[in-house]
């Protein structure tokens, strides 16, 4: 049973992986940062998508759970395990967070999410697999395009990219998607356009990141 879920993990990621690179492709070719921020953003949304919230959250509000808080940092570790499985000698204590940004990719998140939502969503559908462990496909996805991405962006600062917007995702409502299906309401999380803070207490990278996160989303909104 572990094998069946490990193929699906790394089938998912494949896919994941390999539609970025062709829906995010300009005709200068490929631009590491927002390719990582893109694909670490998703990965974030497929979890916040598998919490279950009211659908009625207004689109690219921020918005605060325990949900995210447990089920956040998983993503990173398995994002540094993917890397570590290629050869990189990578940790939580050497990812760049000067790195943790939105501000290298050329892409918001929402422009991210309108590319890549409709077929990462679609792919859920057709496989199947649950949103919860697409999430985890997109998090394997970004460590192999991190590596993949070494000779233009060193692997701390595609690491610190990607912490960035695994935040983004998990901790922002998604935009809707044409013939996308969303989960039933389940627990009523804690949203607002303004500041929100919460000690991550797994990752203080994760909780610097978080604290970034909101302080744009103050300025966006004063």
């Amino acid at each position: 049973m572990e094998n069946e879920n490990f193929k699906k993990l790394t089938s998912a990621a494949d896919f994941f992986n390999e539609t970025a690179r062709k829906l995010l492709a300009t005709e200068k070719g490929l631009h590491a940062e927002t390719l990582i921020a893109s694909v670490a953003r998703m990965s974030g949304s497929l979890m916040y998508r598998s919490f279950g919230f009211d659908q009625k959250i207004e689109p690219g509000t921020s918005v605060l759970s325990d949900q995210a808080n447990i089920h956040g940092p998983k993503l990173m570790n398995l994002m540094l395990v993917t890397l570590k499985q290629l050869g990189e000698k990578i940790s939580e204590e050497n990812i760049n967070g000067e790195y943790a940004s939105a501000k290298f990719s050329q892409l918001s998140f929402k422009e991210s999410h309108d590319r890549l939502a409709p077929f990462f969503l679609k792919y859920c559908e057709v496989a199947p697999i649950s949103h919860y462990d697409a999430a985890f496909g997109a998090a394997i996805a970004t460590g192999i395009i991190i590596h993949d991405c070494r000779e233009v962006l060193g692997v701390e600062k595609g690491a610190g990219i990607a912490v960035y917007g695994f935040v983004e995702g998990t901790k922002t409502a998604p935009f809707p998607v044409d013939g996308g299906s969303a989960p039933v309401p389940q627990t009523e999380p804690s949203q607002s356009k303004k500041p929100w803070y919460k000690v991550w207490k797994f990752s203080s990278l994760w909780y610097i990141s978080t604290q970034v996160h909101q302080e744009i989303k103050i300025s966006m909104s004063a």
